[in-house]
């Protein structure tokens, strides 16, 4: 039967159904991809929201803080804006993991060369009420996740109090931001 030419590639760049109903259901052990433009499509479908975490009922905040790849950055706090996130801080750090002494490349630059043991990495720190939490990892997760190692941690940390140092004002009051995800559930 006759294929045009362009009808011939997307089908290769297709990924199996196989693969496409194992990474629905957020397995990554499908049918390994061939192409970029398969990965980049695997990684889409395979975002599903991670597993549950475990929160302490009585920790009214907690401190997402997540280590994740420099190049992701922006695309992270994209996804927080876009989420409601006003208020987050950011820091460069050097470390060692499971990718220690790997040269990462990016867009034709190399990250590492001056320390072969380290490894860049970016930090986003966020303070949000206990039932934000998961939504705030999995919307992290999503924007930073290549599915490669070394696309970073996510570590929780409770928050027992916030002061808003203008204001003194304590607890939800203080944690609470202006255009936040808070006001934009009351709009709807």
């Amino acid at each position: 039967r006759f294929m045009s030419s362009t009808t011939a590639i997307a089908a290769q760049l297709r990924p199996s159904s196989a693969f496409r109903a194992s990474t629905r259901r957020g397995c990554a052990r499908g049918v390994a991809p061939t192409s970029r433009r398969v990965r980049t499509i695997a990684r889409a479908e395979q975002r599903t929201t991670v597993e549950p975490i475990s929160l302490d009922d009585n920790v009214p905040f907690y401190q997402v803080r997540a280590m994740v790849r420099p190049w992701r950055l922006s695309g992270v706090i994209d996804a927080l804006n876009k989420y409601g996130i006003r208020g987050l801080t950011t820091y460069a750090v050097h470390g060692a993991g499971v990718q220690i002494g790997t040269v990462e490349r990016y867009a034709g630059s190399t990250f590492d060369e001056s320390n072969a043991n380290l490894v860049e990495k970016v930090v986003v720190e966020v303070v949000v009420v206990r039932e934000q939490c998961q939504e705030v990892v999995d919307v992290i997760v999503d924007a930073a996740q290549t599915g490669e190692i070394g696309d970073g941690k996510i570590f929780l940390s409770p928050v027992h109090d916030i002061v808003r140092i203008r204001t003194g004002e304590v607890g939800a009051a203080a944690e609470r931001m202006a255009g936040g995800r808070s006001d934009m559930k009351a709009k709807v």
